[in-house]
């Protein structure tokens, strides 16, 4: 870790150290001028770049994450008919973020990023304010809806390289709104409501005040978590969630779609494309298992949509994983969600007795069902496995092979088809 101070009158406070303001105890030239220069500041790294004032009462952090995948998709004939140049070899830059964090005197956090892979996009923009008496905390601005674990777990976090099809296609995502949040029962216990505009991702030339004008609706969403079990700091545990989202469509229509689990696939394999809905009840259930290096998880959506002919859809996700090099999921119980993962060993080969980092193998079958009534979105069903490998908590590679079974889809018509993908992924985030 390297330490820079960095002051306004350093030259003045530097001549001092021989004249008339000698530092007492022989302090070194950082400390001095710490002590006696208001307007000094602490440069340093940890997992980024990090700015604290003098008394620590402000404190920034500039971050930031690239994930670049390449792989190879192959599919039958059917899958390939429905979807012309779905096959070959692809590969590019999944995220490009670049964020900044700010706390003022322990009350107050910021945090704006943005990605670059693509267009240009606003991703996090929001203000906290913290420990408000009777109440919590409470959030405002463009952020993630309070809606499924393993959406709101990180991408640097997640064990797969994207997440599964139900929360791909039911999870609102990030909009803008604000929301009340806090623990109870020493953290044992999250809850989080909010109110949102429908605004999606804002891109470059976007305006707050255009994307609100234009909101296609409003989303009541809420999500409340619990720990009946939690021993020896994390290393066993088990987590029960629910979430809810109410939305109501101003647009008077609404669409679910999904990508096979691979952002190398630019074709949604199953979509019901829009149609009319005024009301929309989604509706998640959680569960989180660990026991030592061994991991469960899973979650199941439904959803329930409203106007002159309702619909249901639905969808479950399951996965397992086990950390080969004995590590642990870290859970922070203060979100109600897995953090990242540290190495006991990095790898290092440098070193006479180094390290492998930590592997892990994981497993998941994922379905999603978006046919019901006049809507043929088709349906699909997709078993995965991998193999990560942390190379420190900063740096991982992603090994992913996905076979991805469609069927009963309308448009384009699909009877049943297959397609089978393997991808990996360098990561590095701070």
């Amino acid at each position: 870790m390297f330490s820079l101070v960095t002051c306004k009158t350093a030259a003045h406070a530097e001549d001092s150290l021989s004249g008339d303001a000698p530092p007492s105890n022989r302090q070194s030239f950082n400390e001095f001028v710490e002590e006696w220069n208001p307007f000094c500041s602490k440069m340093y790294w940890e997992d980024g770049i990090r700015v604290d004032s003098p008394q620590k009462n402000i404190r920034i952090k500039v971050g930031g994450r690239l994930q670049v995948d390449g792989g190879y998709v192959g599919a039958d004939d059917s899958l390939e008919d429905a979807f012309p140049g779905l096959i070959g070899g692809q590969g590019g830059i999944r995220r490009l973020r670049v964020s900044l964090l700010a706390k003022f005197y322990d009350r107050v956090d910021f945090k704006i990023e943005a990605d670059f892979s693509d267009v240009p996009t606003l991703t996090d923009a929001y203000l906290d304010i913290e420990r408000i008496p009777f109440v919590g905390h409470f959030r405002f601005g463009h952020t993630k809806e309070p809606f499924s674990l393993e959406e709101l777990t990180s991408s640097n976090n997640i064990t797969f390289m994207e997440r599964s099809l139900p929360t791909a296609a039911f999870a609102p995502g990030r909009n803008i709104g604000m929301e009340l949040y806090n623990t109870a029962f020493n953290q044992r216990l999250t809850w989080t409501a909010g109110g949102f505009w429908d605004v999606g991702s804002l891109t470059r030339g976007t305006n707050p005040k255009d994307a609100l004008s234009n909101a296609t609706g409003f989303n009541l969403t809420a999500r409340l978590t619990g720990l009946p079990w939690y021993a020896e700091n994390g290393r066993k545990l088990v987590h029960i969630g629910f979430g809810y989202s109410h939305k109501l469509r101003t647009d008077h229509q609404i669409e679910f779609v999904t990508r096979p689990e691979s952002n190398l696939v630019n074709s949604d394999l199953v979509d019901t494309g829009k149609f009319a809905a005024d009301d929309v009840d989604l509706i998640d259930y959680e569960l989180a298992f660990v026991h030592g290096p061994f991991s469960l998880q899973g979650e199941f959506y439904q959803d329930f949509t409203s106007e002159s002919q309702n619909h249901y859809f639905w969808g479950y996700y399951l996965h397992l994983s086990y950390i080969l090099t004995g590590e642990t999921r870290p859970y922070d119980t203060s979100e109600g969600i897995f953090t990242r993962l540290k190495p006991r060993n990095d790898f290092n080969p440098l070193k006479r007795q180094w390290g492998w980092g930590a592997w892990e193998l994981a497993l998941r079958h994922s379905y999603v069902d978006l046919n019901d009534g006049s809507v043929d979105g088709g349906k699909e069903n997709n078993f995965t496995a991998g193999l990560n490998w942390y190379l420190n908590s900063n740096v991982r590679l992603m090994f992913n092979y996905i076979h991805a079974r469609v069927e009963n889809r309308a448009s384009p018509e699909l009877e049943d088809g297959y397609a089978n993908i393997v991808q990996s992924r360098f990561q590095i985030f701070f």
